[in-house]
Formats: C-alpha cells, sequence, structure tokens
C-alpha cells in the first residue's frame, strides 16, 4: 500500500484502459484496507499468543517450579513401571476421572505426568494433569488443566492455546480463527499485488527511506515488513488452516498423494474371553521390541473394554518434537500390535501433513525456528498498527484538503 498507488488509483485518467486499471487497483487496494481491518485485528491476538507459545513448556514450568522441579531420575536409579506411575496417581486424581494420557520424562529431571478426564454432571468436560516422580512414583503435584466451561481456570499457556486456535469460543471460534486465515491469506495477495515495483525499482521497494517524513517512514516500516515476512506468514498461516480444518485440509491432500487416517483410531482389543489386561508397561515393552530405537514419549490408555493401548516412541530423525508421529496400537489383552504409524512409511500426502505442526510451532527448526516464530509473532501487531497509522494519516489530509477548498 503506497501513496504512489493511492494517488494514481484516485487520479482521473483519459485513457479507458488506464481508467480500468487503475479501478482495479483501487479494488485491490480497498480489499488490502479492509481485510486488514478486520482479520488483521485477530490476526495480531494470534501472532502475539503464537510468539508466547512457542516456548510453551519453558513459560509454563517456570510459572510452576513447585510443580515441575527436578526430579530424583537426574540421581540415577531405576525407573518405576508405568503401572506403578498409574497406580499412584489415581490417589491425586479427582473422583469420577478416568486416566486417559501420559507423557514420558523428556530427559533426566524429567518427570511422568498422567492425565484424567472428568466428565461434570452438566456436561463440562474437565482434564487434570498429575505430575509423577519416575523413580519413587512420588505424586509432585495435581492441576486442573483444561475447563470447556472456563478457560481462565486454566493455567496461563493452556488458556493461550484456547485464545490462539479457537479465542476462547469453542469450536465456533476455532471455524472463525480458520476464516480468518483464508482472509489473511487473500490480505497477503493484494499486499504482494499493491506492493510489486512495476517500475523495476526493486531497492527502493526493499528499503526504508532515509530522511524521510514520518508518513513516509511509517508507509516504508508497513511495506518492507510485510514483504520480508511474507513467505514465513504464508507457511505459518497454511499450517495453522491445516491444524483448524484437519478432515479438509487432509481430503484436499489426498486427492494428490493417499493419506491413510484413523487406523490407530480404530484399532481394536480382541475379545477378553476372561483374561485380564497385560498392563501398560508390557504395552510399552511390546513396542520398544517393535521400534528398537528412539524415545518413548507417550501413552494413550484404553477406556472402554475393547479399547487398545496406543504408544509414541519418537523417533530420532522424527520433525515433531513435542509429540511423535511414530505410535502403534497394542492390544491391551493379547499384547499384539494391531496397527502402527511410521513417518518413515508415509506416503509424499502423509509426509507434508506431518511437516505442518512443526512448521507452524517452529520446533522443525530447533530452538533457533521456535525463536524465529516468537520474533515473527509480533510482527502482524507491527502491520496493523503502521498501517491504521497511515490510513487514518490520509484521512486527515484529504479533511485537511477539503477544509482548505471550501
Amino acid at each position: 500500500m503506497t501513496d504512489d498507488i493511492d494517488r494514481k488509483s484516485r487520479a482521473p485518467q483519459t485513457s479507458g484502459g488506464a481508467n480500468g486499471l487503475f479501478l482495479g487497483r483501487a479494488l485491490w487496494l480497498a480489499a488490502h484496507r479492509y481485510i486488514g481491518f478486520v482479520a488483521g485485528a485477530v490476526f495480531v491476538l494470534l501472532g502475539l499468543s503464537g510468539s508466547l507459545l512457542a516456548f510453551r513448556v519453558e513459560i509454563d514450568e517456570f510459572l510452576n517450579k513447585d510443580l515441575f522441579t527436578p526430579t530424583h531420575y537426574a540421581l540415577g536409579g531405576e525407573r518405576a513401571s508405568v503401572d506403578r506411575i498409574i497406580a499412584a496417581s489415581r490417589a491425586a486424581a479427582p473422583e469420577g476421572s478416568a486416566p486417559v494420557w501420559m507423557h514420558f520424562p523428556k530427559g533426566d529431571g524429567g518427570y511422568f505426568d498422567v492425565i484424567y478426564s472428568a466428565r461434570e454432571p452438566e456436561g463440562r468436560t474437565k482434564i487434570y494433569q498429575i505430575v509423577v516422580d519416575p523413580i519413587t512414583a512420588a505424586v509432585k503435584g495435581a492441576r486442573l488443566i483444561v475447563d470447556d466451561g472456563n478457560h481462565f481456570a486454566e493455567p496461563l499457556t493452556v488458556l493461550l492455546v484456547h485464545l490462539h486456535s479457537a479465542l476462547l469460543l469453542g469450536e465456533n471460534g476455532a471455524t472463525f480463527v480458520g476464516f480468518v486465515g483464508l482472509f489473511l491469506l487473500v490480505s497477503l495477495a493484494t499486499g504482494v499485488y499493491l506492493w510489486w515495483p512495476r517500475n523495476g525499482r526493486w531497492r527502493q521497494a526493499l528499503q526504508i527511506k532515509r530522511g524521510a517524513s514520518a508518513e513516509r517512514l511509517i508507509l516504508d516500516l508497513h511495506k518492507t515488513t510485510g514483504v520480508y515476512v511474507l513467505a514465513v506468514f504464508a507457511v505459518i498461516i497454511f499450517s495453522g488452516l491445516y491444524l483448524t480444518f484437519s478432515a479438509q485440509m487432509i481430503a484436499l491432500v489426498d486427492f494428490f498423494s493417499p493419506v491413510h487416517t484413523h487406523h490407530l483410531e480404530n484399532a481394536k482389543s480382541v475379545s477378553a474371553d476372561g483374561r485380564p489386561s497385560i498392563g501398560a508397561e508390557a504395552a510399552v515393552a511390546a513396542v520398544d521390541q517393535l521400534f528398537p530405537d528412539g524415545k518413548v514419549m507417550s501413552l494413550s490408555l484404553p477406556v472402554a473394554p475393547e479399547g487398545a493401548f496406543v504408544v509414541g516412541k519418537r523417533a530420532d530423525d522424527e520433525v515433531n518434537v513435542s509429540e511423535p508421529h511414530r505410535m502403534a496400537a497394542v492390544d491391551r489383552y493379547s499384547g499384539q500390535i494391531l496397527a502402527i504409524e511410521d513417518p518413515h512409511r508415509f506416503t509424499a500426502g502423509e509426509k507434508f501433513l506431518e511437516w505442518q505442526f512443526p512448521l507452524h510451532s517452529g520446533e522443525a527448526f530447533g530452538d533457533l525456528g521456535r525463536a524465529v516464530i516468537a520474533l515473527l509473532g509480533v510482527a502482524p501487531a507491527l502491520l496493523y498498527i503502521t498501517g491504521l497509522t497511515r490510513w487514518l494519516q490520509k484521512r486527515r489530509a484529504r479533511a485537511s484538503g477539503a477544509g482548505g477548498r471550501s
């Protein structure tokens, strides 16, 4: 959005073709402006919350030092069995809740956290986290982490997740955020069209003019910031669309390359016939035998009698760091492997989708990638402030000009 563009779009023309050209540019300018006013305001919230979420684990541990102090794991010793960890966590779990998920220690000084889900009489779902020492199986603490009826009762980082993904408005909010993402892609396209230097002055288009007026400085800040973050923003917005509209995006990708979904979720344990469950530790051992390399990071616990254990064991070369994509479903009675999800066997389409969350969070490129995401999260606010300021400057200039002619 430049002064030249704005002036040319309003200037009278003698050529019909030129009139059409500049009328078209005026429409692009209007689209860029008004999408920016509405979708851009939401983008500011998403960007700032995303900046913090890039380091959500570290922030959560810093704010809850009593809960996440280093454990005896750092001193050595044999890890307690997973079944013992679960049994210990039950003592601290709220009445009526059931264990559904576990995260394993990420390293020395780490901890188990066992996730419990409870359905309230009024229909609200509450999720609790029980933190357990991996050596002694002592419960270190417990807390509510998700309350779909009151997000402000949640820890800060979880609140930020719900703000970032759905503006604290549940499924309707998530859908709204998804459509905002679609409009933001349109805004990026209109911004590129308006910025494109048709006179060949690329250097001028890519830099901030020295010694310029305040008006020109605001304009240059807006357009150069937009240009330099364009590619990264396009990737972040697209990956966000996948995280919001997963089913639709999977169907789209499947059109070009097969995407196999739900095989883990559909895995069912064979009828017990009086047999007891093999236990969580045996399920983990079965997956350790299946995948000798890597690190066990998660365990989904069966709730229904026909449910299966799902063990996540991250491969050393996986692009996902926080949650593994290499998983296996284990029959809870026989210990047989029912289904496998392995990134090494992914189709091109599945590999493409595997990259979306790591790109969105920055973890695909380690701590540097997360730092870039955290830094770029401020850019939407800068674009919004400079865009709004430039619009107000032009409004004042037009009002002043009209007053001088009256």
